[in-house]
């Protein structure tokens, strides 16, 4: 049978209209619709023009994925749809179920409460995903990058802080009133895919193997090996930082793969850890700042006289590379979607759990880089790579209490990031796999045998250890948190601007989370000048030691372009040759789980 759709819930007033019949599995596709309106042509092609209250659209023996509508239509009891203005339409309104079969728009497969994992994610474990997603590698580990690329300039260094705040909120209600628009798991993947429609199936395919392809957990593991080696005392060598780090992923890929339940419950407690280490941060800040040396003991290096000194290189570059990392140590605020089917009552708990995330980690984000600057030496700050949290913890606690045992909860911070990168990541992989767009799909898919998806979790770590292992030295991390940041930059882009989309095409939609217009154009100029910045200064942008390789935006760009290369073969090169479309057919799992299988139908025109 044809795909059957996910529900979109549009406005949280609508109700669904359970009396629907549900036709006979002998559904023909070709006979699905009938349109009454001699300019229906017109209207397909134009997506705010909605059909006047005479038109009918005729619902002849159709399965209920083929219910494709734009949120005015009414389905009656006689099973045609009527359009109309009238106000009391509102409270019978049927859920949006747009059709990529019929329509070019996405078909989605399954009712929000019917995933196999179920829901079990509260508000208090959204919270915590939040935070252990946000507060991994980033404030201990990136900062010293942040501060080269700004010349170390301390007003340069908080400009990329603030902006990346600023870009972190506006795409955190720009995500938010997405995810209310479109409560399913995928995450910016989802967003685009309803935003985008046309060309068909383009920004699905394309940032669908762009998920796979990016789907690793790099910094993290080396951040995690790095800084344990370090709070254990043993001899750092950058083979005991990769082997301990991957070490890490394979047990908590393991975990999370075998039992889900388990593996929420060690991602909580972690993140519990997590909040103490940033009461740990806030109380060494506050203390460092508030406190003279004569009772800190610690000579403050933050000369407020030398405020805008740049007392090395910086350019339109580096300081575009510097928020991208900075937004990178915020960067948790837009994976949550990508569980979203595993929320209870999403809607309402990414609401609440969202900003009050990102407002904790904020004011612990102003108040580590201020107790940075005071506490270590300019040169030495620059020079940390990612151990600036160690050197920070070792000069305010001492060597047992700061280079032990807080040093320690760092790398267990690092190794809690781990958990829930590769949680989400897994969960995105999964959503791609049963749309069925890469080979053995349906293999890839499934959660037998534990009820988890333990094939994608071993894919993120077979892609993560092909990359550590391969990956000759320098700053790795620097590079690979730039490469992962610019096609995220891009996709955040296109969301906030397709949020006007969103509202123009369905002018009558009232989300129940809305995101302002100033922050909204912020986020899109802030991501469009971090798209432009490596390209617009003869220096290369690229971390220090890797002057010599390619630039990561150069890099970025070549990967999406490789990924909608794949969709042009796929979808439009290969039928067009071969006489055929593609079509989706929905199959359901041993486990339960219902997966889309592509099938070439050749009495259908070309695409």
């Amino acid at each position: 049978m044809v795909s059957s759709s996910f529900d979109l819930e549009l406005n949280p007033n609508i109700q669904r209209k359970d009396n629907i019949p549900q036709p006979s599995s002998s559904s023909n596709r070709s006979s699905a619709l009938e349109i009454n309106n001699d300019n229906d042509n017109n209207n397909s092609n134009n997506n705010t023009s909605l059909p006047s209250s005479s038109d009918t659209i005729e619902m002849q023996a159709l399965d209920k994925s083929e219910y494709s509508k734009i949120p005015d239509v009414l389905v009656d009891d006689d099973h045609s749809i009527k359009t109309g203005t009238d106000s009391s339409s509102d409270t019978s309104n049927p859920y949006l179920r747009p059709s990529i079969e019929l329509n070019g728009r996405i078909s989605y497969l399954q009712d929000l409460e019917d995933l196999p994992q179920g829901r079990h994610l509260g508000l208090f474990s959204t919270i915590i995903l939040f935070v252990s997603r946000i507060l991994g590698s980033g404030i201990f580990s990136i900062t010293s990058g942040i501060y080269q690329d700004c010349g170390q300039s301390i007003a340069l260094f908080f400009a990329a802080w603030v902006i990346a705040a600023i870009a972190s909120f506006g795409g955190l209600y720009v995500f938010l009133e997405m995810g209310s628009l479109v409560p399913r798991s995928g995450g910016a993947k989802v967003f685009l895919e309803f935003i985008y429609p046309h060309p068909k199936l383009l920004a699905t395919v394309a940032f669908s193997v762009y998920s796979v392809m990016f789907g690793f957990t790099i910094s993290n593991v080396l951040v995690f090996g790095e800084y344990l080696i370090h709070a254990l005392g043993l001899e750092p060598s950058d083979f005991k930082t990769r082997f301990t780090g991957l070490i890490f992923l394979y047990f908590a890929a393991i975990l999370h793969g075998v039992s889900v339940s388990h593996g929420v419950r060690i991602q909580n407690v972690l993140g519990g850890l997590k909040l103490v280490l940033v009461a740990v941060i806030v109380v060494a800040g506050i203390y460092v700042t508030a406190f003279p040396q004569s009772i800190t003991g610690i000579e403050n290096q933050l000369k407020w006289d030398r405020v805008f000194e740049v007392r090395s290189s910086a350019s339109v570059s580096t300081f575009a590379s510097a928020i991208i990392k900075a937004s990178f140590a915020f960067s948790g605020w837009n994976s949550v979607h990508t569980v979203a089917n595993e929320i209870k009552d999403p809607v309402r708990t990414l609401k609440i759990a969202g900003p009050v995330s990102l407002t904790i980690m904020a004011v612990t984000y102003f108040i580590a880089n201020l107790a940075y600057l005071i506490v270590i030496p300019s040169d030495e700050l620059a020079n940390g790579s990612t151990l600036a949290g160690s050197i920070l913890f070792t000069k305010i606690f001492g060597q047992f209490l700061g280079k032990k045992l807080l040093t320690l909860a760092v790398s267990l911070s690092a190794g809690g990031n781990i958990f829930v990168v590769i949680y989400t990541i897994s969960r995105v992989d999964q959503e791609v796999f049963r749309e069925g767009y890469l080979p053995f799909s349906r293999f890839m898919s499934s959660n037998w045998p534990c009820g988890a998806p333990l094939r994608t979790l071993l894919l993120s770590v077979a892609i993560t250890t092909t990359v550590i292992v391969l990956f000759p030295g320098g700053d790795i991390y620097s590079y690979m948190v730039s490469l992962e940041g610019y096609p995220q930059q891009l996709a955040i882009a296109l969301i906030a601007i397709g949020i006007f989309i969103i509202r123009k095409r369905y002018p009558e939609l009232h989300s129940p989370i809305r995101a302002g217009v100033v922050g909204t154009i912020s986020v899109f100029l802030i991501s469009v000048y971090l798209l432009v910045g490596p390209f617009v200064s003869s220096k290369s942008p690229n971390p220090k030691g890797l002057e010599n390789w390619p630039n990561y935006g150069v890099v970025a760009i070549i990967c999406i372009l490789a990924c909608i290369g794949f969709w042009y073969v796929k979808f439009r090169l290969l039928p067009w040759l071969g006489g055929y479309e593609l079509v989706s057919e929905e199959v359901q799992l041993s486990d339960g789980l219902p997966v889309k299988k592509w099938k070439k139908l050749h009495s259908y025109n070309s695409l």
